[in-house]
């Protein structure tokens, strides 16, 4: 029988592959319980009183160890089974205390077999990472559909998280709205959950992420005290019910006052896998002001990249102004002043269907979806930075129709602090600029055009202009050496 693997990436906005089968853990993967020579107590529940003061330790009376039932799909001898108890939401706890680096071992995962005849004909499962103390916002991935007889390995993505510091329980729940399971009886084998690597790979390393925290009744109805209705209200307010979920000390200000932000705790679809589906920030011209998120320590890290979600949901797809949609995103080094960075991803356009809605032909446009798009940190002139001691971002509308924001990841290379400020250089000054088809080089010994990303696209040795007519439009960072002296600058393609 095949092996079936699941995996769907939480908080993820590309999908990784495994170097290994997902059974078999290696020495970049931490494994956690094996049910043969790591057995966690596993329980159901935490907490012996409401204080959170006393831990439950009695293991779970529902688990027993067993011989695993299919081991030519999960090469173990081992697993637990589970005969879920009667009632809707009942889940497995394990409290865990390894010190896991998220940026290495991004994946958590988890088999389960649910037994024929003994489950559901499809069984669905959600695995949360969470602080047990509920001081932090929860991690989690869900899987529907699985298959009687058969493993089927689910894997939850923590890699945008910034330490498994404030994470230290594992729970596990097994069909919460299926009417059979409900009654109790039901019976599934577990095994394998632990934290695995992405093969060599290594993502960028979390400086913060945000997700804009989770569902808020109080919040949707505009019924939190000092909020205004129509999901609007301070960030003070917004930070009072655990709105914001990194940590980080935002601010919605206009100039120095503070001002009404709009925010909604409930998600919306998306292109890209793993996003939060929970709360989102909203951006328009009506909402005059931008986020701030105060000095943010970034001492060792370089190659710092902000991205994250951005969707529209209006009520009209056939808006133009869709495609037009842009936040500004500012960035402050050492406390110096704010200026803008622009990015080349692709933001949202045409699906490709025209309509004729009584006065001509419409095309409609991205709606209802989140797309993801990055930022790269760069300094004023558009060449890399170095290193810095902090930086501050501020975001706010730019252009295009309303839109909202989601999954902020602000991440980059991370290395042993050391002095850190942005390289000084002379500055290159470009003729034409903007330019369309070329611009002027004469007296240097090789020029060099960059994107955003650092990717050299040109190079010219000693040439009196440089052909850009084939580049894309956006912005790209020049390169200009004359003996040993470099020069750099900053090019608007259009």
């Amino acid at each position: 029988m095949k092996r079936t693997i699941s995996t769907l990436c939480f908080l993820c906005a590309v999908a990784y592959g495994f170097a290994q089968a997902p059974s078999t853990f290696g020495a970049k993967d931490i494994l956690l319980s094996d049910f043969e020579t790591l057995k966690p107590t596993i329980t159901d529940s935490l907490w012996v009183d409401s204080l959170k003061t006393t831990a439950v330790t009695t293991p779970s009376p529902y688990l027993t160890i067993e011989d695993n039932p299919l081991p030519l799909e999960n090469e173990t001898d081992k697993a637990a089974k589970y005969i879920r108890p009667a009632g809707a939401y009942k889940g497995l706890s394990m409290r865990f205390d390894k010190n896991i680096n998220f940026s290495q071992t991004p994946y958590l995962q988890i088999m389960i077999y649910p037994v024929k005849g003994k489950a559901p004909a499809k069984t669905s499962i959600s695995v949360s990472l969470f602080n047990d103390k509920g001081e932090v916002n929860s991690i989690w991935v869900s899987k529907g559909n699985i298959p009687e007889d058969e493993w089927t390995t689910v894997n939850l993505f923590a890699g945008k998280q910034k330490s498994s510091s404030k994470y230290n329980t594992i729970q596990i729940t097994i069909n919460p709205e299926d009417s059979l399971s409900k009654l109790g009886g039901t019976e599934y084998y577990i095994d394998q959950i632990g934290f695995k690597a992405m093969g060599d790979s290594i993502l960028p390393a979390t400086v913060f992420y945000e997700n804009f925290g989770s569902y808020h009744q109080g919040w949707q109805d505009g019924k939190v005290a000092g909020m205004l209705k129509g999901e609007r209200g301070k960030s003070d307010i917004y930070t009072a019910i655990k709105g914001f979920s990194s940590g980080i000390p935002w601010k919605f200000m206009n100039a120095d006052t503070m001002a009404v932000m709009e925010a909604r705790t409930w998600g919306m679809s998306s292109k890209y896998e793993g996003y939060s589906n929970n709360g989102r920030i909203g951006l328009s011209s009506g909402l005059k002001g931008s986020f701030y998120t105060g000095a943010i320590d970034v001492k060792g890290y370089s190659n710092l990249n902000l991205g994250f979600g951005i969707g529209t949901q209006t009520w009209w797809a056939w808006d133009a102004g869709i495609a037009n949609a842009r936040p500004r995103i500012e960035v402050s080094v050492d406390g110096a002043p704010f200026y803008e960075i622009f990015s080349q991803s692709t933001f949202l356009g045409k699906t490709g269907v025209r309509k004729d809605l009584g006065w001509g032909m419409l095309d409609q446009y991205e709606d209802e979806k989140f797309t993801w798009v990055d930022y790269p940190v760069t300094a004023e002139d558009g060449s890399p930075i170095v290193s810095a001691n902090t930086i501050e971002l501020k975001i706010g509308y730019k252009a295009g129709a309303a839109h909202w924001i989601d999954d902020l990841w602000f991440a980059g290379k991370y290395d042993a602090p050391s002095a850190l400020k942005t390289v000084n250089h002379n500055t290159f000054h470009i003729f034409p600029n903007p330019a369309a088809n070329y611009f002027e080089t004469r007296g240097y010994n090789k020029v060099s055009v960059l994107d955003l990303n650092g990717r050299e696209v040109i190079t010219a040795v000693d040439a009196e202009k440089v052909d850009i007519s084939k580049l894309s439009k956006g912005i790209y960072v020049v390169k200009a050496q004359k003996n040993t002296t470099i020069s750099i600058g900053k090019l608007v393609k259009n």
